[in-house]
Parts: C-alpha cells; structure tokens; sequence
C-alpha cells in the first residue's frame, strides 16, 4: 500500500493532473473515487501499486491501456 498523504509525493497534483487528463468514463470515475476517498478518509487514505500506477497513467495521460479499446 502507498499512502497517498505522503508529503514527499504530490498526491494532490498527481491527482489532479490526471482529472484534467480523464478521458474515458473509467478513468473519470477512477479519479473521482480516489477524491471522494480523500474526502472521507483523509490521512487514512492508501493506494495499492496497481491504483498508484492506473493514476500516474492517466495523470501523465500516456494512454491508459482502457483508451486503445
């Protein structure tokens, strides 16, 4: 699990780059999960490797495997 608070990563950049860059109806949906997690759960708030890596995709918007499709 990742903490998605950590100070030395920029979640909430990460984060929202990759709402800027949510093309597809997953990858909308896949962010606003994770800013509703925020929202509830705040510090608590993890990620595992597979949610880390999805988000990073879709932040640097290098086509997440869902938009060859």
């Amino acid at each position: 699990m990742i903490d998605l608070n950590n100070e030395a990563a920029p979640w909430t950049d990460l984060l929202a780059a990759a709402t800027a860059n949510a093309i597809t109806h997953f990858e909308v949906e896949f962010c606003e999960s994770l800013r509703q997690k925020l929202e509830t759960f705040g510090a608590r708030v993890r990620l595992t490797e597979a949610q880390h890596h999805k988000l990073t995709c879709i932040a640097q918007a290098g086509g997440f495997s869902e938009r060859e499709q």
